[in-house]
C-alpha cells in the first residue's frame, strides 16, 4: 500500500471487549447501566465490533431476555474454589452480550446487595467477573483490540490480563478504564487479597493502598493505559484533594492519560414524540402537547389545577450527594414562591421521612413519591416546567439531559457534568437552564426565584423549543471513545 492509499483508506474496525457489572435492559441499578446499555450500540453503528461481559444475575434470568447457551464453560479455580461457569449470549443492537452464570455468586435477590448495603463476598463476586470475562473472550474466539472496563467492579480485569496464562493475545490489547463515580472504589480488608488469585507480588502491591486496604478501583487506574471519566469538568474536579476521594495524586499523575468524555442519553429510548407513557406526544416543532402533560401529571398526583404555578420536579436518589436535603429544608419556601413541587425517588430513609413530613401540610402543592416508577418519571419529565438537580457533586448526570429532551428547563448546581451540559440563560444567548454556584439553600432558592420570573414573563415559550432541539445523544460521545481507543492502540500507553 502506498502512502497516499494509506492516508485515504478507512481504518479497520475496532474490536472492543467491555466488562461491567450492569447494562440496560438486562440489569440496571443506576447510570452505569444506562451507559453500558447505550454506548456499545453507538460504537457498533460507528463501525466497531463490541462484546460486553456481564454477570448472569437472577433478574436477568427472570427478565425474559431470550438468552442463548453458547455451549462453552469458563473453567477456573478462583479463591480456592473450582468453578465451571456456563456462558450465555444475547445479541442486542448488533452488540454481543455474554453472561457468566455462577449461581453461587450472582443468583441473588439484588445486583449489589440488600438495601443500603452490599453482599459480604463482593470482592470475590467481582474479581471473578474480571477473570471469567477474559476466559469468555478466549472461549468465544474473540480477540479484542481494547478491553474497556467500567468502575471498580470490573477494574481487576486489567490485572488479570497481565497474569493469566494462555492469554498472550489479550495481553497485547489496550486497557481503558472508565470511572463513573470516584466515590465508589471497591475497598476491602487486606484479608481478601489471598482470594484474588494475583500470582505476582507486583500485582498485589498495585492493589494495596497506603493503609494496607485492598482497593479495586485504584488497581484499575494504576493498570490502565488510559482512564476516562464521564464529563470533562469531573475529570478536572477529581484531581483536587477536595473531590479526589484519596486518589487525586494518582489521577494527577496520569496527565493527558485522564480524559473526560461526556455521557449521552439514548434518544430512541427517551423520545417525547413517541413515548407511550405520555398523555400526548410532542416535539421541538410542536410543543403544544406539553400542556396536556402538565394537566395529566397534576391530576395523577393530586396537585391543584393552578395554571399560574410553575411545576418543579426532582427525580433521583434521595441522598445528600444529590442535594435532596437542601430540597427537604427549602420545600415550604419554594411553595411560598408559588411553585408546585413533585418528588420521585428513594434513598436515605431519614431523607425520605423528612420529605414526607414536610410535605404533609403542603398537600395540593407538593407531591412526594417514595420509590421509583419509570412510567411516572417519564410523565413527570414531560409535564414539569423545571427540573431541579442541586447536587453536591455529579460526575455526569443523566437527569438534566433527559429533562431537556422532554422540555423541562434544568436548574442545576455548577458541578461536574451539570455545568458541562447546562448554560445559564442570563450568561449566554444560547442558554438552556439556570445554574447556581454553592450547595446552599440560599443559592438554590435564588435560582428557583429566577425560574419563577422566567415563567411569569413568558420566556419559557422561547426556551423550551430551544432545549428540545439540543443533541445530547451518544453519537458525539461514541466518536470520542473510538478516538480514545485508537489513541491507545497508536502506542500512547503507560
Amino acid at each position: 500500500m502506498t502512502k497516499d492509499e494509506a492516508e485515504t483508506s478507512s481504518p479497520s474496525p475496532l474490536r472492543i471487549l467491555m466488562v461491567a457489572a450492569e447494562a440496560a435492559p438486562f440489569a440496571k441499578v443506576g447510570g452505569l447501566g444506562d451507559v453500558v446499555g447505550s454506548l456499545p450500540r453507538r460504537l457498533v453503528e460507528g463501525g466497531c465490533e463490541v462484546a460486553v461481559v456481564l454477570p448472569l444475575y437472577r433478574e436477568v434470568l427472570l427478565g425474559g431476555h431470550d438468552l442463548q447457551p453458547t455451549g462453552r464453560q469458563a473453567e477456573l479455580i478462583h479463591g480456592g474454589v473450582r468453578r465451571s461457569s456456563p456462558v450465555f449470549e444475547r445479541i442486542n443492537g448488533g452488540v454481543r452480550y455474554w453472561f457468566i452464570q455462577e449461581d453461587s455468586l450472582y443468583d441473588r435477590q439484588a445486583v449489589y446487595g440488600p438495601p443500603g448495603g452490599e453482599y459480604s463476598d463482593s470482592a470475590e463476586r467481582f474479581s471473578y467477573l474480571g477473570r471469567a470475562a477474559l476466559e469468555a473472550a478466549l472461549l468465544m474466539d474473540y480477540t479484542p483490540d481494547v478491553v474497556h472496563c467500567h468502575d471498580w467492579h470490573s477494574a481487576l480485569t486489567h490485572l488479570y490480563m497481565e497474569s493469566t496464562e494462555g492469554t498472550e493475545w489479550i495481553r497485547e490489547a489496550g486497557k481503558v478504564l472508565t470511572v463513573h463515580n470516584l466515590a465508589y472504589q471497591g475497598v476491602f480488608e487486606p484479608g481478601v487479597l489471598g482470594s484474588l488469585d494475583l500470582p505476582r507480588d507486583a500485582l498485589r502491591e498495585r492493589i494495596l493502598d497506603p493503609g494496607g486496604s485492598v482497593n479495586f478501583l485504584m488497581a484499575g487506574i494504576r493498570s490502565a493505559d488510559l482512564v476516562t471519566t464521564v464529563s470533562p469538568t469531573y475529570a478536572r474536579e477529581i484531581q483536587s484533594p477536595e473531590m479526589g476521594c484519596g486518589l487525586d495524586g494518582i489521577l494527577r499523575g496520569l496527565g493527558d492519560r485522564l480524559i473526560g468524555i461526556l455521557n449521552g442519553i439514548d434518544y430512541d429510548a427517551w423520545d417525547p414524540a413517541g413515548d407511550p407513557c405520555l398523555a400526548m406526544p410532542f416535539s421541538g416543532k410542536d410543543v403544544s402537547g406539553r400542556q396536556e402533560n402538565r394537566v395529566s401529571i397534576r391530576n395523577l398526583l393530586g396537585l391543584e389545577p393552578d395554571a399560574r404555578a410553575p411545576l418543579l420536579a426532582f427525580v433521583g436518589r434521595l441522598v445528600d450527594q444529590k442535594g435532596a436535603d437542601l430540597l427537604a429544608s427549602a420545600l415550604p419556601r419554594i411553595v411560598e414562591e408559588n411553585f408546585q413541587v413533585v418528588v420521585l425517588g428513594a434513598g436515605d430513609p431519614g431523607l425520605e421521612a423528612s420529605l414526607q413530613e414536610v410535605s404533609m401540610p403542603l398537600a395540593g402543592r407538593v407531591s412526594v413519591n417514595i420509590g421509583f416508577d419509570e412510567s411516572m418519571a417519564r410523565r413527570i419529565y414531560a409535564g414539569s416546567d423545571f427540573f431541579l438537580m442541586p447536587s453536591r457533586f455529579e460526575p455526569c448526570g443523566l437527569g438534566q439531559m433527559i429533562a431537556m429532551r422532554y422540555g423541562a428547563v434544568p436548574i442545576v448546581r455548577a458541578t461536574g457534568g451539570l455545568i458541562d451540559t447546562v448554560k445559564d440563560l442570563e450568561e449566554t444567548v444560547d442558554g438552556n437552564g439556570l445554574v447556581f454556584r454553592e450547595a446552599h439553600e440560599r443559592d438554590m432558592l435564588a435560582a428557583i426565584r429566577r425560574a419563577g420570573e422566567l415563567f411569569r414573563n413568558g420566556r419559557l415559550g422561547e426556551v423550551v423549543p430551544r432545549i428540545l432541539s439540543l443533541d445530547n445523544s451518544w453519537r458525539r460521545s461514541a466518536k470520542r471513545y473510538a478516538q480514545v481507543y485508537r489513541k491507545v492502540l497508536a502506542g500512547e500507553r503507560k
